[in-house]
């Protein structure tokens, strides 16, 4: 199973991903947290976003769910999700599944249009997710890794994509949702 950081770091992103709080990830938490944040932002269905963060969000849930769900019940235990971790890692095995939903989350935050995320709009985006203020504005000033106070596609995917390949506690993909909780 998976040890130390990574482990921590799959966890916390399990309990955001993990909406409804039944100790697994549905394809309805996905629909949820999708909705939540959208509506955080302020955007209608209507609006191209809206779609583009829903098919990101269910393309990923048809990848977990065939890779995690070893049971085929439906949902994703915190136990296949430390297994999945696990076997899989590796930066390498990031791309098909995180790029397009980072793309889409990107989107959605980038509310001036400007092609990057203030730490603000990243805040924000964390905050859509369900964390608190502080953790969020802890988050967004640790992926910002050129410090220019501004946050590319590029350094929100590869701080995504790290997140759950180095087992660096003081690394700065470990802060993408907040700090770590020390044990």
């Amino acid at each position: 199973m998976v040890a130390g950081v990574i482990a921590q770091k799959s966890d916390q992103w399990f309990n955001l991903a993990d909406v409804n709080g039944n100790g697994y990830i549905e394809e309805d938490d996905l629909r949820q947290l999708a909705e939540r944040t959208l509506t955080h932002f302020g955007y209608s269905k209507e609006s191209p976003k809206w779609a583009r963060l829903h098919e990101a969000y269910a393309k990923a849930w048809q990848i977990m769910y065939e890779l995690t769900d070893t049971d085929k019940d439906n949902r994703i235990s915190r136990t296949e999700f430390q297994g999945y971790m696990d076997r899989n890692a590796k930066p390498s095995t990031a791309d098909g599944l995180l790029r397009p939903i980072t793309d889409a989350e990107f989107d959605v935050a980038d509310t001036d249009n400007d092609g990057y995320l203030s730490q603000d709009e990243y805040a924000e985006l964390l905050r859509a997710f369900g964390l608190s203020t502080r953790d969020a504005r802890t988050g967004a000033r640790s992926i910002d890794t050129d410090s220019d106070g501004r946050i590319s596609h590029e350094e929100y995917f590869v701080a995504c994509r790290d997140l759950y390949s180095r087992e660096a506690a003081d690394d700065r993909s470990s802060q993408v949702f907040g700090p770590l909780t020390r044990t």
